[in-house]
């Protein structure tokens, strides 16, 4: 099983690789460089502040455009290319299918992650600022964020098409980042089940940002890191849960 499972994943890695991410990666690494060479008037406590905050903010977006390009396509592409039938009629069970292309995808943007790190460190190293340990927290964070996201777009992937898909994430994912609570408050206050029930789908993308922290240097909070790992965790195995109930409905004939 496991086998097979790895297989699907190498092969979606494989295939990802070379359609977004290296663009995605030298989009980046223009990013950087241009706010890096335009910041170049701030003193160089504030140059380094904005372009540590510009960088791990360009590691959240970026990784989510490929969440966004890629991820909500990814059963989509295979179904429209009819390779899907081929692999289902092989030993392969949908549920293994299903979780080797999120594994493709979580790979993928593992990938990207460590590109777009190394692109960052080399920059503060040219500027002279140089790396410092309380902003892998933060990247850690975005991955967190990134693999939420990623169950989240493999989850509409199997019933929605590419670009409603899309749309869904985006959604999901900028209500995450703007409500912090608000429609739990909003429900709890007003004994409202719906606000209640949609405060716990819309995923508090709020644990994951930790920028703040590496940036002013005010150090993440002990437990914060161990809490948003555990919530990513309940919500990747969720969402992925209603992802493999959907797939193995669905009909492809």
């Amino acid at each position: 099983m496991l086998q097979r499972v790895w297989t699907i994943a190498r092969w979606t890695m494989v295939e990802l690789l070379r359609e977004r991410v290296l663009y995605v990666v030298l989009l980046f690494a223009a990013v950087l460089v241009g706010g890096s060479t335009v910041l170049t008037p701030l003193t160089p406590g504030a140059q380094k502040k904005v372009v540590v905050d510009l960088g791990l903010a360009a590691i959240d977006a970026l990784g989510i455009l490929v969440i966004l390009l890629s991820g909500t396509s990814i059963v989509r592409r295979d179904m429209d290319r009819r390779s899907l039938d081929v692999l289902l009629t092989k030993p392969l069970t949908r549920l293994e299918y299903l979780g080797g292309k999120w594994l493709g995808l979580v790979a993928t943007l593992l990938v990207l992650t460590v590109a777009m790190s190394v692109i960052l460190i080399t920059s503060l190293e040219a500027c002279g600022f140089g790396w410092q340990a309380r902003y892998l927290p933060a990247i850690l964070g975005s991955g967190l964020g990134m693999l939420v996201m990623a169950s989240i777009a493999v989850l509409f992937s199997t019933f929605t098409s590419p670009m409603l898909g899309a749309l869904f994430t985006l959604a999901l994912f900028v209500g995450g980042s703007l409500s912090e609570g608000m429609l739990r408050t909003v429900g709890a206050a007003g004994g409202n089940p719906l606000l209640e029930s949609l405060s716990l789908a819309i995923p508090n993308m709020g644990l994951f940002n930790l920028r703040g922290d590496a940036v002013h240097g005010t150090g993440v909070v002990p437990g914060q890191f161990l809490v948003a790992s555990c919530y990513a965790v309940l919500y990747v195995a969720t969402a992925l849960t209603l992802a493999a109930t959907v797939f193995r409905r669905r009909d492809f004939r």
